[in-house]
């Protein structure tokens, strides 16, 4: 934890100039990388170091501004195993009428594109990163990687692609998975199907006209059915209304593969109670700052986590106990944890 831990502001000019966002046309690989982001956005961000709780809401009352026509909103906007990161940032209130697209419009489309759009941001917008590992929720320094990681995040999401020799290959997509080609014969003989997992959701895109001599064994042991051909597996969080897409990597997927396989050969699931959240947040009062008492930042859990735990941060913890053991893909009978249905017939 840092004794006096810097934040990142994504600002409108002084002169009322505000970011046009990152146009459609850089959503891809090569144009979000880290520098050119970075080039991108460079003048819109400013970060500055607070040495106390009140200091950051000294900087919300500041930079933020709320006003009766306004509602501060705090959410956990991007996740992995050990950080959470969350922005502080004003929209308009619900008794404002004005369309949606009119607030897009006058937003900060910087701001608003990290969040994914989910807000129209108005003004200024703070961004803090929380380490949520040790499950202090301390603040640690966000710096421009994680802010470009953040925005990339929001137009490229990653998938795995499972072939029947057990080979993951990585691939990225926009809006749907389905713009990736995975070998099928014909996008109109794709099928998917939802797998859940930690209340998440995996999506196992087969293809009904795949060679039944080629027996994928590593996405079938996940599911628990025979796939057969190649198998492409996307991951989206439980949101009904509007699902968010996320991240899967061959590492993941390999970590999940070990996690199900063993819980299978010793009929376990994984203790979800141990996992559960934790709301007892301590209201302690904060001395003003003193350098000699407050060696480290006080946060007073401020703001509440939300995705602690999360997805990734369980994955981690579960493989971490598990991860000495060995499996070999092609010793395992496959008959013991798959039913005799084949994915790929069901349409």
């Amino acid at each position: 934890m840092s004794k006096n831990p810097t934040i990142a502001i994504i600002k409108v000019q002084s002169n009322g100039e505000k970011h046009p966002g990152i146009d459609s046309k850089m959503w891809d690989n090569d144009s979000l990388n880290h520098y050119k982001l970075k080039d991108e956005i460079k003048d819109y961000i400013e970060f500055t170091k607070i040495n106390t709780i009140y200091e950051l809401f000294d900087n919300i009352n500041n930079i933020i501004c709320p006003s009766d026509k306004y509602i501060v909103n705090i959410e956990d906007i991007f996740y992995t195993s050990e950080y959470v990161y969350q922005a502080i940032f004003k929209c308009v209130s619900k008794e404002i009428n004005t369309s949606y697209v009119s607030l897009i419009e006058d937003s900060n489309k910087l701001a608003t594109q990290i969040l994914g759009e989910r807000h129209a941001v108005d003004g200024n917008m703070i961004l803090i990163k929380r380490s949520i590992y040790n499950n202090n929720f301390d603040y640690v320094d966000i710096n421009f990687e994680d802010i470009t990681e953040i925005l990339k995040s929001q137009f490229l999401h990653n998938l795995v692609i499972i072939q029947p020799d057990d080979s993951i290959q990585e691939a990225t997509y926009i809006y749907n998975a389905l713009e990736v080609n995975f070998g099928q014969s014909h996008i109109d003989n794709v099928r998917y199907h939802e797998f859940k997992f930690l209340d998440y959701r995996l999506f196992f895109h087969v293809d009904i006209k795949a060679d039944r001599a080629k027996l994928n064994n590593l996405a079938s042991i996940i599911y628990g059915k025979k796939i057969y051909g190649n198998v492409l597996i996307s991951l989206s969080d439980n949101s009904d209304s509007s699902p968010l897409n996320l991240n899967l990597t061959e590492e993941i997927i390999k970590q999940i593969y070990l996690i199900n396989i063993i819980h299978k050969i010793n009929n376990t699931e994984i203790d979800r109670k141990q996992y559960s959240r934790k709301l007892d947040i301590e209201n302690k009062n904060i001395e003003e700052y003193n350098p000699d008492i407050h060696i480290n930042f006080d946060h007073n859990n401020f703001p509440e986590i939300t995705l602690c735990p999360n997805f990734f941060q369980i994955i981690k913890h579960e493989y971490n106990k598990i991860k000495t053991i060995k499996i070999n893909y092609k010793d395992i009978d496959i008959n013991k944890f798959t039913d005799n249905t084949s994915l790929n017939d069901i349409i």
